[in-house]
């Protein structure tokens, strides 16, 4: 029972980061955000909505597959990306006080726990 919470709690995480990023924040704020990473203009569409949709079919997969063990190694390599990326380009996140990129390590740490935990 734990160990499905926990797996819903991250589908929950990735599937509203997906909604947020997709419906919710601005999206000239995002572009802005994109733009000072290196993504080029007329790419911060594309990188926007194809992010998102990689998030929502992240928190489905996990929600909606038999075998996951694959996709928690895709989530550590994606967030371990993510957080790399962020912390390089738009370093003040990591001093941020809600913690964004903070937050990644217990995420992190959990998802490495679910992946040791499926069956191999």
């Amino acid at each position: 029972m734990e160990l499905r919470l926990l797996r819903l709690s991250i589908a929950f995480v990735w599937i509203a980061t997906a909604l947020v990023s997709a419906l919710l924040y601005p999206p000239e704020q995002s572009y802005q955000l994109l733009a000072r990473t290196g993504v080029p203009a007329a790419w911060a569409p594309l990188m926007l909505y194809g992010a998102a949709g990689v998030d929502l079919l992240i928190g489905l997969g996990i929600v909606l597959l038999a075998r996951r063990r694959w996709l928690w190694l895709a989530q550590l390599g994606l967030i371990g990306f993510y957080t790399a990326l962020i912390a390089w380009k738009l370093p003040e996140y990591l001093l941020h006080p809600y913690g964004p990129l903070i937050k990644n390590v217990p995420m992190l740490a959990a998802i490495w726990l679910l992946y040791q935990a499926e069956e191999k």
